[in-house]
Formats: structure tokens, sequence, C-alpha cells
């Protein structure tokens, strides 16, 4: 006999399976063994498409305009997030270099590209990439993307100029960096895997 298991879900609490419901979303359901919440499939939405857009867009703003200016005895310096990265090369961290070239610039720009591709495939009868391939890079890329360490380290260092130097200030690129790394997050919070790649 077979079973449609995408018309059933299964307690994780308890273990029971039940046939699932459509549930508006101000009603939750319950487990009738155990009373535990279910956890409900998500509706696959577009949002995560158009904050992966945005994204990818402010990250080409963003290495326009420098993160800092610094005032170091009347020459003003300014540090872009691919200066930094050739900073790193010309003071022989080779190895550094490539660490913070990948986790800061290609793995998040290959994480936006794989949600939109996803998209694409989905809604088109274009397939590019095997659904095994696009679930496995956007879990490997998701998880090596540091970004967030990257603005913390860029605050810490600014920190540590203060009276160090004549005059430092964050620069138009490190707000655009927080509007990107805010666009990055929401992207991959929104984007459903189940929805996309049946998990």
């Amino acid at each position: 006999m077979d079973i449609k298991t995408n018309k059933i879900m299964e307690c994780y609490s308890c273990g029971l399976f039940l046939k699932k419901e459509k549930v508006s979303k101000k009603n939750t359901l319950k487990c009738p063994r155990c009373n535990s919440k279910l956890q409900l499939d998500k509706e696959h939405s577009f949002d995560s498409l158009y904050y992966s857009i945005s994204a990818i867009l402010l990250f080409l703003i963003l290495n326009i305009y420098p993160l800092i200016s610094l005032n170091v005895n009347g020459k003003i310096l300014h540090a872009t997030l691919l200066g930094s990265v050739k900073i790193l090369l010309e003071q022989d961290f080779f190895l550094v270099s490539l660490v913070v070239l990948f986790t800061i610039i290609i793995a998040p720009l290959l994480n936006s590209i794989i949600i939109i591709l996803s998209f694409i495939q989905i809604h088109t009868k274009i397939k590019i990439f095997s659904d095994t391939f696009l679930h496995d890079a956007f879990h490997f890329f998701k998880h090596w993307g540091f970004v967030e360490v990257f603005i913390i380290s860029i605050i810490v260092t600014y920190i540590k100029l203060i009276g160090m130097v004549s005059s430092t200030k964050f620069d138009i690129g490190f707000y655009v960096m927080l509007v990107y790394i805010f666009c990055f997050y929401m992207s991959n919070i929104k984007f459903e895997g189940k929805n996309v790649f049946g998990e």
C-alpha cells in the first residue's frame, strides 16, 4: 500500500504521525496525544529572493565606498573591503588573506547566488544544477559566511584607533555593510529549504 508522506507530519515530542491540515496563521496545531505545538511548514514566499538580490546589489555598492577613514599626520587613508584583503597580501599574510577573501566575500556572495538560482529553477523550466548540488552548496556557504565577524573586527579596530590617529570615522561603506548584513541574514532566514529542495 502506497502512503503519501507529503500529507503526514510527525510530532517531534511523542512521535505520533498526523494528517497535515491547513491551519491559518492565527491558529496553532497541537498534538492530540501530548498537547505539544506542531511545527507547520511555512509558506513559500519571494522574500528570500528579494533579500538576496538586495544583498548582492548592496555588496557591489559596498566595494565602492570606504568602511573607515583615518587621518594620519594630515594624510587621509581609506579602508575598503577588497582593500583589506589586498593589504593582507602585501604584508605576506597569504593564508589569512585567503580566509578573509573566502569567508567575507566569496561565501556570502555564492550563498545569495544559490538562493537566486534555486528560485529560477523552481519557477522556470531551466535546470542549471541538480537540487542536491544546490542543497549542499547552500548549506556549505551559509555556514562559511562570517560577515558579522568582520564588522565586529572593524568596530574593535575603530575603538583601538581612537586617540592613536588624528581623526578616525566610520565612512559610508560601514553603514552600507550594516544594511547588507541585514539583507544577507534575512535572505537565509526567509529561505524555506523544504519547499525548494523537498527536505
